[in-house]
């Protein structure tokens, strides 16, 4: 899924019912050293599945850009190598690591991924989904990129 290698049964539940899969974009496609990458899949021409990493950043800063109507502290944390958390169609952690944001070789202190689906609708089967996703989808998706863990 976004060019992330994991296995099939994680993701398979946040794909809804339909017949005709679109990737609009995927992680595979940004090669070099920077952080900000991003994907989108359609299925039956809805977006299905949004997704982008970046340098920096927090929890509120993804909702608020995103204009997701959750509130942070209605997030649900899980535990993990990560800091993470979920909400009903929506999943976000974060590394604290140092990573390049550009080709002048300005570095960024952290590296965040979010993780926002259509599927599943009910929102409790939606949070147990991606709580078992978002900790291997972090890790496939940090280790796309140059993150270099903070001294000290």
């Amino acid at each position: 899924m976004c060019g992330l290698d994991l296995p099939e049964n994680l993701y398979d539940p946040v794909f809804p019912p339909g017949s005709e899969k679109e990737v609009l974009d995927s992680f595979e496609k940004y090669g070099g050293l920077f952080a900000g990458r991003s994907c989108v899949i359609e299925v039956d021409g809805e977006v299905a599945i949004r997704s982008e990493t970046t340098a920096g950043g927090d929890f509120q800063t993804v909702i608020a850009r995103e204009g997701v109507t959750v509130e942070e502290a209605e997030g649900r944390p899980v535990a993990g190598e990560f800091e993470a958390m979920v909400w009903p169609g929506l999943a976000v952690a974060k590394a604290p690591c140092t990573v390049p944001v550009n080709s002048d070789h300005n570095m960024m202190e952290g590296f965040l991924v979010y993780l926002q689906v259509s599927h599943p609708k009910d929102d409790e089967e939606s949070v147990e989904v991606l709580s078992r996703l978002i900790q291997p989808y972090m890790a496939a998706a940090i280790d796309g990129v140059p993150c270099e863990e903070r001294a000290g």
